[in-house]
């Protein structure tokens, strides 16, 4: 007969009652099955156990309910016991997190996905909405070669992927026989096992003193120390290093194989690498760097250098010859003396396959001195004669000449490789020669430049003028302010120019002020100052100015400095 009086705390339930709780128990479990199937691969003993646990606690609880301790007794502590947390679905305790493993990741889901591959492509992040790709994709749509990854043979390479390569290989021979600049090939990744070393010190290499034109070899030897084979893409020389070779000397090989840029370099090896400095264009102290390329983890890239102390063959003394400011209708006359640095006999002559004329009113006598029977000397000597005749104005004069001694030729290196097309094959020399010619009236400038103003801001500029005739008088010149091309000049009220003597000098100031333009002037100004000297060979000059003015939205004035105090 059941029990109809209304149960308390203190009642035990009835058998029916546990076999309901009994009964959602097994539903529960059925359920918590079901959701952690995915993570039945991550493993399914230790997923087995976890719910187990959860239907001991739930098992534990109806036991104490049954016992009457399920609510707290008047005035006792409530107990404490593990909180379960509530699925949405069932409202039941939440199941157990799948097991996880090494080297796999967990997706939004709470599946497992496969797990992460280091020796795989790197993947490439795209754009916005767009599908990224990995490097190898990345370097097939530029042309490249593939990439593989560290220590991976021709079998993981797609036969796209092996045309590629054996295309670009085919490219890189050819470049080699025809003495081109090798190609580069695509970037590896970094590789932390990949180490590309050379021991400290031998990074660098200073031939000492050497005489220009040498060409001077020497050949860096690196060595792949890391566990994973070195990749080098690319082996760039700076301006006056060519890169001759690279070679790999394998583990237990007596002869070295040349390298073809993109292959896998094994553990053990040696890499060298020979470099050329051309000394041809070179003096005094000269560095020059060579940049490796690759998977290096550490830096990616290792760099070389050479260095040597270069005495030119030919030396010019002085090197330039610096005339000055010469009246008009005057001469004058300066040397330059062209020698050889070891005191040998050359012939000298001017460069044929680029003549430069010399300047109007300028003229040149070039002999040797000292010749012996044959006509060569150490120093040839050069005298410039700038002629009464020459026109006013600047002039400037580049002398170039050829000796009859060859360049030393590079044997490892065919002669495109060694120098550039047109390159000299004789020794040569230049100097130069300058000088300014002053007529009867000449002007410091003739383009004044106000600069950036705002309103309201005053600008003063000055432009000298002077007679290089002592008996002509300056103080009849006159200023005036005009626009360009005959216009108008804007702002003209705002501008003034006058004229002031120079103290001790047959020469005028020309002043040009500049009182503030309105506040709402914004752009380009520009103008001209046209200048009447009174002189009968040249009566008139001008000078231009222009400047770009701004508005702001407040124009503040610039702090006066105040006095120092104290003496």
């Amino acid at each position: 007969m059941l029990d109809h009086a209304p149960h308390s705390a203190d009642v035990r339930p009835s058998n029916l009652g546990i076999a309901a709780r009994l009964l959602t128990l097994a539903s529960l479990g059925l359920a918590l099955h079901l959701w952690a199937a995915p993570a039945a691969m991550a493993g399914p003993q230790d997923d087995a156990s976890a719910q187990k646990q959860v239907a001991k606690k739930e098992s534990q609880k109806e036991k104490a309910a049954a016992k009457g301790q399920d609510a707290p007794k008047k005035g006792a502590a409530p107990q404490k016991s593990s909180p379960v947390k509530r699925s949405r679905l069932s409202g039941r305790g939440a199941p157990p997190k799948p097991a996880s493993i090494p080297g796999t990741a967990r997706s939004s889901r709470g599946g497992i996905v496969s797990p992460k591959v280091s020796a795989g492509p790197v993947p490439v992040k795209g754009a916005k909405g767009q599908p990224g790709m990995d490097l190898s994709e990345k370097a097939a749509k530029l042309g490249g070669a593939p990439l593989v990854a560290p220590g991976a043979g021709a079998a993981e390479m797609t036969p796209e992927q092996m045309a590629q390569k054996a295309k670009y290989e085919a490219k890189m021979k050819q470049a080699q026989s025809s003495g081109k600049k090798p190609a580069a090939a695509p970037r590896p990744p970094r590789n932390p096992n990949a180490k590309l070393e050379i021991p400290f010190g031998m990074e660098k290499h200073d031939f000492g003193r050497a005489r220009q034109g040498d060409m001077l070899i020497h050949t860096f030897k690196l060595q792949s120390n890391g566990s994973e084979p070195v990749v080098i893409s690319q082996a760039s020389p700076t301006c006056g290093c060519t890169l001759g070779e690279v070679k790999i000397l394998a583990v237990g090989e007596e002869t070295p194989a040349l390298y073809t840029f993109g292959d896998s370099i094994a553990p053990g090896s040696e890499v060298q690498i020979s470099a050329t400095l051309d000394t041809k264009s070179k003096k005094n102290k000269t560095n020059v760097r060579i940049n490796v390329y690759s998977n290096d983890g550490k830096t990616g890239v290792t760099m070389l250098s050479l260095a040597a102390n270069v005495e030119p063959f030919l030396v010019a003394s002085p090197p330039f010859l610096q005339f000055g400011q010469i009246r008009e209708g005057t001469e004058r006359t300066g040397t330059i003396d062209f020698r050889t640095s070891n005191g040998d006999r050359i012939m000298l002559a001017q460069d044929p396959t680029r003549p430069i004329p010399l300047p109007a009113g300028l003229s040149m006598d070039f002999v040797p001195v000292n010749a012996d029977e044959s006509g060569k000397a150490s120093v040839w000597r050069a005298t410039f004669t700038v002629g009464k005749d020459s026109p006013e104005g600047g002039k400037s004069y580049a002398v170039r000449l050829n000796s009859d001694v060859e360049l030393p030729k590079n044997p490892k290196l065919p002669d495109k490789v060694a120098g550039k097309a047109g390159a000299p094959t004789v020794y040569q020399v230049t100097a130069n020669v300058n000088y300014t010619i002053l007529g009867a009236i000449s002007l410091q400038t003739q383009y004044l430049s106000l600069g950036l103003v705002r309103p309201d801001q005053p600008v003063v500029r000055n432009v000298r003028l002077t007679c290089h005739e002592d008996d002509f008088d300056l103080s009849n010149v006159k200023a005036t302010l005009t626009g360009e091309g005959n216009q108008p000049l804007q702002w003209a009220d705002r501008f003034k120019v006058s004229v002031k003597p120079v103290s001790g000098s047959n020469a005028v100031d020309i002043e040009l002020r500049l009182n503030g333009l309105p506040a709402d002037a914004d752009g380009s100004f520009r103008g001209r100052i046209a200048i009447e000297t009174g002189h009968p060979t040249k009566p008139s000059e001008f000078v231009r100015f222009s400047g770009v003015c701004r508005k702001t939205a407040r124009n503040v004035a610039r702090p006066v400095p105040s006095e120092k105090k104290g003496g």
